[in-house]
């Protein structure tokens, strides 16, 4: 059975995402906004966006861990992680470099995945998380608290500086490793959220701080990472139920996996045709990378041999 607050809060990270992309990481790319609320809302979400995402991956998993069967469980994510990743992330590589209009084309094909393409870093770093899980719970030590919160405050200690290689996702998989646990541990451990009001306190007054009394914190040092916990924390309490949310959450591989496809393709279209004030074209963007990977998973699902390589789907289920 699905948990709609789950659910909900996989909706929220996915506009959250969605609208980073649309927008774009710096004036220089996306909808080439320099300043403004828009602007100031992507990037001030910056600690925010990945946690959440990865947080909500350590909680589902709690709930079917690893049971012993390890090369069954590898398989299963490398089907469902990697086969996307290649298959996708070449496909997004190749239209990057043959349709005008598209941000960051490859330069050393020779070096495509090898070096993560694009997003695709984040399912290639998941991947080594659960790699990484595999020893840990095969002798029980992600049982015990102490050993759990020594394993993320290490892995928190390495944010510092952050100076690892992007080769095969490996900084990608420093920064998530402790998401992903304290999401496990949420579950693993019964820890009880805050109630409503502290946590809604909570995440509004962390998100004023950073926007008032900073220039900006980088997502991947160690503040951005403790703020990260700290805020999906918080949005766990806020025990959010919402359905529309929770039904663009259902969909939420697919719309990783393939958002940039819609999201790029809308800038470009809307472009070409018509001048449209910032905030309606950041929406048509926004819906566009909402609502098209949903289309794609509801046609690709029909169909085992397209589920497989684009979804990593081995049985038909929900994204």
């Amino acid at each position: 059975m699905r948990d709609i607050r789950i659910d909900t809060l996989r909706g929220l990270a996915c506009i959250f995402l969605v609208g980073y992309h649309v927008i774009g990481n710096n004036p220089s790319n996306g909808l080439h906004i320099e300043s403004g609320f828009l602007r100031e809302i992507n990037d001030l979400l910056e600690t925010v966006r990945m946690p959440l995402f990865t947080f909500l991956s350590g909680m589902v998993y709690a709930y079917r861990p690893l049971s012993g069967n390890w090369p069954k469980f590898l398989k299963g994510k490398a089907r469902r992680l990697l086969i996307p990743m290649l298959v996708v992330g070449t496909l997004f590589a190749i239209i990057q470099a043959l349709v005008p209009g598209t941000n960051n084309k490859i330069d050393n094909w020779w070096l495509l995945h090898i070096y993560p393409v694009q997003h695709f870093w984040f399912v290639e770093a998941l991947f080594w998380v659960f790699v990484l899980i595999i020893p840990l719970e095969l002798n029980r030590l992600l049982n015990n608290r102490l050993v759990t919160i020594l394993t993320i405050a290490a892995f928190l200690a390495l944010a510092i500086g952050q100076p690892y290689t992007k080769l095969l996702a490996f900084k990608g998989f420093i920064y998530l490793t402790p998401f992903f646990l304290f999401g496990m541990s949420i579950v693993r451990f019964k820890i009880p959220p805050l109630p409503v009001l502290p946590s809604l306190i909570g995440f509004i007054g962390i998100m004023a701080a950073i926007y008032f009394l900073t220039d900006g914190v980088y997502g991947r040092s160690l503040l951005g990472c403790v703020i990260g916990m700290i805020s999906c924390y918080f949005l766990l309490g806020l025990r959010l139920q919402i359905h529309w949310l929770a039904k663009i959450g259902i969909y939420s591989y697919s719309i990783y996996i393939f958002h940039v496809f819609f999201t790029a393709a809308s800038r470009i279209i809307i472009n070409k045709v018509v001048e449209l004030p910032i905030e309606v074209n950041f929406a048509f963007g926004l819906a566009a990378g909402l609502i098209g990977p949903i289309a794609v998973y509801l046609i690709v699902a029909k169909v085992a041999f397209a589920r497989f390589l684009l979804l990593g789907e081995k049985n038909r289920r929900a994204a």
